[in-house]
């Protein structure tokens, strides 16, 4: 018995008292659906999250103690207890970001985990999937709508969704870091946060019905690029056992030839030149100075192989077995260019003349001939267009890399995905993600096409229960097949192991893969 069924005869108590006191109250309406509060032990004590529609939640769980004052930019600290039951019905603040869409508020204090789970778990303990949000590792956060877990819960599994320290916060070095650090860390504290939150998971997720050996970890973006380190990382070894990475695997260093912006060397020396601009003589006056006025300044945040979180880049690791042997389910969507061209490129501005020099930026040497043949900007009309495809593919010759070094090097099966889907489009102008771009697949998979006002159509509807049935079947049993889905084969680096998902019309149309040899080996 968990201790979530064992708190259950509390939340009745609670529920017998609540009925009894509206019986005297007969003109107070039931409310249109039921809310009760359900109660769970956790680190640090209890707390009463809620139960709605067979689903309970509990929003804004602490995992770890908030690292502010002298312990900001350190690694995680535990969580400190708390005497009575702690409300888990509100999601915590988000943490201290630039993200401009971004509207919650927001704290330095910000290390919390929400949990959605069966409100009346069975014997048997369901699998985790843990989602990692993205926003460049300097925005977004674990609370945002698109990733309410209910209905995935309704899958047999349970969801957990996190806040990790961003930006300046969460990814900064600075040699005094790794002096002080009893391990010698500096940077990647946003990693190592999630790392924390995967040990909260450890300890934590059997009492609320969930099963530790079967951990999924998943995410988007900077969340996908976080589920890549966390697969070479020596820290998260053991914390999960499957990973899902959905247009990621581009902040990172894949061989030793992209170690240079990765260096620890020269991490520490950018963060002791910032220090020096704020006017800090030492780490201990920068944690003097208030988080406004530190996040005010322009600041670039990245993953550092740092020796201890990262220790080398993804082949190597690989190559010597240091990386967690997990099986993986990665891809990419066809039209992500136009949103990640501006970023990855800093500038909106695409033309004929700069074609070449952009490609060189993006690919860190010159553009072959063939390359620019194949996506020819022949004057400034058409250079857009040619940029935004070219940005999309090399996104997908990135994680297509990883995948082929995965199935080469590890016994545990890769599954690779090509997402091509253009859904209805919204009541207002869609200024990002649109069409197949970067997020477009995140509401299939969560199943939330209901937040969106849009035209949905049956094929909208077909496609989210597969992406449904795909990745909660990986976070089961490690394969996202079974009954009622389309095939789908392990990776082998043929064009017939790619699971296309869209309409057949618009695979038949888009789906065949770019021809990554442009891009490299």
């Amino acid at each position: 018995m968990t201790r979530l069924t064992k708190a259950l005869a509390l939340a009745a108590a609670v529920l017998i008292t609540a009925t009894a006191a509206q019986a005297q109250s007969p003109a107070t309406p039931p409310p249109p659906q039921a809310v009760a509060p359900i109660i769970a032990h956790v680190d640090g004590g209890m707390i009463a999250g809620k139960s709605t529609g067979g689903v309970a939640a509990f929003l804004g769980v602490p995992y770890a103690a908030a690292p502010v004052g002298d312990l900001r930019w350190r690694a995680p600290r535990p969580v400190a207890p708390w005497t009575g039951i702690r409300p888990a019905t509100t999601y915590a603040p988000v943490c201290r970001q630039t993200a401009s869409w971004i509207t919650e508020p927001q704290s330095e204090d910000c290390l919390y985990l929400n949990v959605w789970a069966p409100a009346a778990p069975g014997k048997a303990r369901l699998p985790v999937m843990v989602w990692i949000h993205g926003g460049g590792f300097f925005g977004g956060s674990g609370s945002q709508p698109l990733y309410d877990g209910a209905q995935l819960v309704r899958r047999d599994v349970i969801v957990v969704t996190l806040n990790y320290r961003l930006g300046l916060f969460g990814f900064f070095s600075h040699p005094e870091l790794g002096a002080e650090s009893p391990d010698g860390a500096s940077g990647d504290q946003g990693l190592l946060d999630q790392i924390a939150a995967l040990e909260w998971v450890q300890r934590n997720i059997g009492g609320l019905g969930g099963d530790p050996k079967r951990v999924t970890i998943m995410g988007e973006s900077a969340g996908a690029i976080s589920v890549a380190a966390l697969v070479v990382s020596p820290r998260a070894k053991g914390l999960f056992q499957r990973a899902i990475s959905q247009s990621g695997n581009v902040g990172l260093p894949f061989d030793p030839t992209e170690r240079a912006p990765f260096d620890r060397t020269a991490a520490e020396a950018t963060g002791l030149a910032f220090a020096r601009e704020t006017g800090a003589a030492s780490l201990a006056d920068l944690r003097r100075l208030s988080a406004d006025d530190l996040i005010k300044r322009p600041w670039t945040p990245r993953a550092v192989v740092d020796g201890v979180v990262l220790r080398e880049d993804q082949t190597t690791a690989y190559q010597t077995g240091r990386r967690n042997r997990v099986p993986i389910l990665v891809g990419w969507n066809a039209d992500e260019g136009k949103d990640l061209a501006p970023e990855v490129l800093a500038t909106s501005d695409f033309t004929a003349a700069r074609h070449p020099a952009l490609i060189a930026k993006l690919l860190g040497r010159p553009p072959s001939a063939a390359l620019l043949q194949a996506y020819p900007a022949k004057d400034d009309a058409e250079a857009p267009a040619a940029m935004f495809h070219l940005v999309s593919d090399f996104w997908g010759w990135r994680i297509w890399r990883w995948a082929r070094l995965h199935q080469a090097k590890t016994e545990r099966p890769a599954y690779f995905y090509y997402f091509v889907h253009s859904p209805a489009a919204p009541s207002t102008p869609c200024g990002y993600g649109c069409n197949a771009g970067h997020g477009a697949e995140i509401r299939y998979m969560f199943d939330h096409l209901d937040q969106d006002d849009r035209a949905w159509n049956a094929e909208d509807r077909r496609l989210a229960a597969r992406m449904v049935g795909y990745w909660t079947n990986f976070a089961k049993y490690g394969d996202p097949n079974g009954p009622d889905l389309p095939g789908w084969k392990p990776f082998d680096g043929s064009e017939g192991s790619v699971r296309r998902l869209g309409s057949d019309e618009e695979i038949a149309a888009r789906g065949r893969l770019p021809d990554f040899s442009l891009f490299g080996p």
